[in-house]
């Protein structure tokens, strides 16, 4: 009895082991279907919007962007009748890092290592630093999230750079690109997005708008800070994204233009229109091992208000003296040269992006799982199905017709008889 009780209990152990391994395995494959698809950065944002969310804790990922521009620098020249324009091509070249140092916290390093080219020779641009940071609930999937980003930017003070008739001292002024101020600079953005997948599992759209503020640490009557917005609508799927985002760089001058004096010794003014703002169209490609294809492409969008930057227009506005004259408005505030939004009409961007370190976070692995089940899959062949239905057809088909069927086949295996003979 107690012989036959032992291996009883022997059996009812090897049992219970088995079922465990078992668990083991399902636990552990049921992991790698989650696992499947492309490795994600949850921080991943889209040209100037940045999204709420931070890199996964110990996630580091760099990115290397080069971009490209071709403009026509506008010249007002009063020895001959016409405005000149020079042209140039303008390639540089950016690299920038982050990190998760918590799972809603990142560090960030960017720069422009290449940045406008001066007698033949590419010239070292900025250098960032800074960090994000995201309510601490974003382990799964959100809705809504919100961030904020503060960074510190360096603008090399000694970097020429092409500026619109002359609208600069030193290293600030207006460039193809902008406004632009050198030396020390502070960013300040809060982020707001909406992940539209956590609420509806068939739908992977995002939007959101980040707005915020830089600030010169210069102090200077033709120095001011720039009001930043961006909005953006994206389709996210698994392996590729597209998107459609609007950014605008702004004085305030919302209600009034604003006055700029003693850039090129003048006085010349801004309206709210011929701002910095651009409408960018753009996607990415992901693949398994993380690296990450994007390309963009910005397409400006200010438009001139009041007098151009033209020969003509330089000329009417110091003849508009009277009341009634094309510029006579202008003249009383004081404008003496014109300004016009003569910033890159288009540019292009392209970015490869790989992660150095790479845990992958619940929040990606989920959005993983559910594009790869929802995700069409391919119609496959069922032999069962196929049989059972063919037999089924067999079974309705009457005496007669089961007869001429074998008397066909009967007569084509002579065939094939006759002709191996």
């Amino acid at each position: 009895m107690k012989h036959r009780r032992y291996q009883n209990q022997i059996q009812q152990e090897k049992i219970n082991m088995k079922q465990v391994f078992i668990i083991l395995i399902i636990i552990v494959y049921g992991a790698n279907l989650l696992a499947q698809g492309p490795k994600r950065n949850r921080a991943e944002g889209t040209y100037n919007f940045i999204c709420s969310n931070t890199e996964g804790y110990k996630n580091w990922w760099l990115k290397i962007n080069g971009s490209y521009f071709l403009w026509a620098n506008k010249i007002i020249d009063t020895t001959v009748t016409q405005t000149q324009t020079r042209p140039g091509h303008f390639p540089f070249g950016e690299i920038s890092t982050s990190v998760g140092i918590t799972s809603f916290a990142s560090l960030m390093l960017e720069s422009r290592i290449f940045s406008y080219i001066w007698d033949h020779w590419f010239q070292f641009g900025n250098i960032a630093i800074g960090t994000k940071l995201t309510l601490p609930n974003n382990k799964e999937l959100r809705f809504s999230g919100y961030g904020l980003q503060i960074k510190y930017i360096w603008n090399n003070n000694a970097i020429n750079f092409p500026s619109l008739a002359g609208y600069r001292v030193g290293s600030t002024g207006f460039a193809p690109e902008g406004y632009i101020v050198g030396g020390s600079n502070l960013e300040i953005k809060y982020l707001n997005d909406y992940d539209f997948i956590a609420l509806y599992t068939w739908l992977p759209l995002k939007v959101g708008y980040n707005a915020g503020i830089r600030i010169p640490f210069a102090k200077a009557e033709y120095i001011f800070p720039l009001y930043l917005f961006s909005a953006c609508i994206s389709w996210c799927e698994l392996y590729y994204d597209f998107f459609v985002e609007y950014s605008l760089e702004a004085f305030n001058n919302i209600s009034a233009p604003k006055a700029i004096q003693n850039l090129g010794h003048t006085k010349t003014e801004v309206w709210f229109s011929e701002n910095l703002m651009y409408i960018t169209l753009g996607g990415r490609i992901r693949y398994d091992n993380g690296i990450t294809l994007f390309l963009c492409v910005p397409f400006l969008l200010s438009y001139n208000k009041g007098s151009a930057m033209t020969r003509e227009d330089l000329t009417q506005l110091n003849r508009s003296t009277s009341p009634g004259t094309k510029f006579y408005d202008e003249y009383q505030r004081g404008i003496t040269d014109p300004f016009d939004p003569w910033f890159a009409k288009w540019k292009v961007i392209a970015q490869i992006s790989f992660p150095i370190m790479y845990n992958q976070t619940a929040t990606e692995m989920m959005r993983n799982f559910l594009l790869l089940k929802n995700k069409k899959k391919e119609k496959k062949f069922d032999i069962d199905n196929y049989l059972n239905k063919k037999e089924s057809d067999t079974l309705g088909q009457s005496e007669e017709e089961k007869k001429r069927r074998l008397e066909e086949i009967q007569k084509r295996r002579e065939k094939i008889e006759k002709k191996e003979q």
